[in-house]
């Protein structure tokens, strides 16, 4: 009895197991369907060349390669300059005349009113104070020790040194009295010294010079008159010495 009664149970569990197997799906065919459903399933098919033509456009290619090309430089403008005329010697008056300033401070005085000048008086002068005679440096010294000036001074190469403005009386004269009877002749004068002993007379160079000059004053003034030094100072002048006169243009 017993023996059947566990025969039973056991036949009912296989039973049961496998009623209960077959409705769990879990059958060696449903794995292998499942299995290639999933393989359809990851696996897109292929689609046919005319749907790819017809989606995808395909570019126009080049038959060669083409190579940029480089934009073309910006032509660049050269300025060039041209050169600038450098300015020329300023020379005074007569063509070769070139006068060089050295303003005295001593000498001279600003008269009042604008002077009329229509008188160029000569002197000649030199170093007296010691070393080379023909000085320029020394003998403007001498003037500073002696207190007096002159418009102008010509040295031994014919430079012309203006000392003082024309503008302005320069002491050049002293007591002195034109032949026309007028005194004080540094108020309506212009003053040249020339370097000369009172042995040596002068260069050419100094005479050309002194023409020069003498005729550069005549274009800014009426002169009327050209003398020495003695002419309006006699017995207490008588420079300028050995001046040859008719050198004199």
């Amino acid at each position: 009895m017993i023996r059947l009664f566990l025969g039973l149970i056991a036949f009912l569990s296989v039973s049961i197991g496998g009623l209960f197997h077959s409705f769990s799906g879990d059958s060696p065919l449903d794995e292998i369907a499942f299995e290639n459903d999933a393989v359809v399933l990851e696996a897109d098919p292929m689609p046919p060349e005319s749907a790819v033509q017809g989606s995808v456009p395909t570019p126009d290619l080049p038959s060669e390669e083409v190579k940029p090309t480089a934009p073309a430089p910006t032509p660049v403008q050269v300025l060039v300059e041209k050169p600038v005329d450098q300015p020329k010697e300023e020379k005074e008056g007569d063509a070769g005349l070139s006068i060089e300033s050295r303003i005295l401070r001593f000498g001279f005085r600003t008269p009042p009113a604008p002077r009329s000048i229509d008188t160029i008086v000569l002197h000649s002068s030199y170093n007296a104070l010691g070393g080379d005679v023909y000085s320029v440096g020394r003998t403007i010294e001498e003037y500073e020790e002696y207190g007096v000036g002159a418009h102008y001074l010509i040295d031994r190469s014919g430079t012309v040194l203006r000392l003082v403005e024309e503008a302005n009386i320069a002491y050049h004269a002293g007591s002195s009295k034109m032949p026309d009877g007028r005194k004080n002749v540094n108020d309506f004068s212009i003053g040249i010294e020339i370097i000369a002993t009172e042995e040596s007379g002068y260069t050419d160079r100094q005479y050309a010079a002194v023409n020069a000059l003498i005729a550069d004053i005549k274009g800014r003034h009426k002169i009327k008159s050209v003398v020495g030094h003695g002419d309006i100072a006699p017995g207490r002048k008588t420079d300028p010495w050995k001046f040859d006169w008719k050198k004199l243009k």
